[in-house]
């Protein structure tokens, strides 16, 4: 009899200990890796830019092999293909679309200022704050460019 009660104190003690963590935590959530945080200029680029520049924007995007001879470039290589200092506003023109792309040939590089316009005007409609919402959403991936500089290069003014 005692060795039955030692027995099943054991097991009411283990079922205690185990039993409330395991219900805590649904199972889905064990099999799962926890969700990554991408900030949002991050995401930006990872949802504009990435499919060709590539994730690491060396120029080894999964679309590249559908554009025969077109070289995408390597964004981490900005700054030192300009004597070391970021090209900040020729960046911003170019995600533009308001300058062309030598490496590109044929810009083959879609008008993101055009784009990021239209999404504006589908979410505000016709809206006086829209060219400044895609201006600062264009200056935002351009600051992540530079942040990506392999050289750390700096802002030209």
């Amino acid at each position: 009899m005692n060795g039955s009660i030692t027995l099943a104190g054991a097991a009411l003690a283990f079922l205690t200990v185990c039993l409330p963590s395991q219900a805590q935590v649904p199972a889905v959530d064990r099999e799962r890796p926890a969700p990554v945080i991408i900030e949002p200029t991050a995401r930006e680029f990872l949802n504009s830019c990435a499919s060709c520049h590539g994730m690491d924007g060396k120029g080894a995007g999964f679309l590249t092999r559908l554009f025969r001879g077109v070289d995408p470039g390597d964004l981490t290589q900005l700054a030192a293909n300009n004597g070391g200092t970021f090209p900040l506003e020729r960046a911003f023109a170019v995600i533009d679309g308001r300058a062309e792309v030598a490496a590109h040939g044929d810009r083959k590089m879609p008008v993101w200022g055009d784009r990021y316009m239209n999404a504006e005007m589908s979410e505000w409609g016709p809206d006086e704050l829209n060219e400044l919402r895609v201006r600062n959403r264009i200056y935002a991936l351009v600051h992540y460019l530079q942040s990506m500089q392999e050289t750390g290069g700096n802002t030209q003014q």
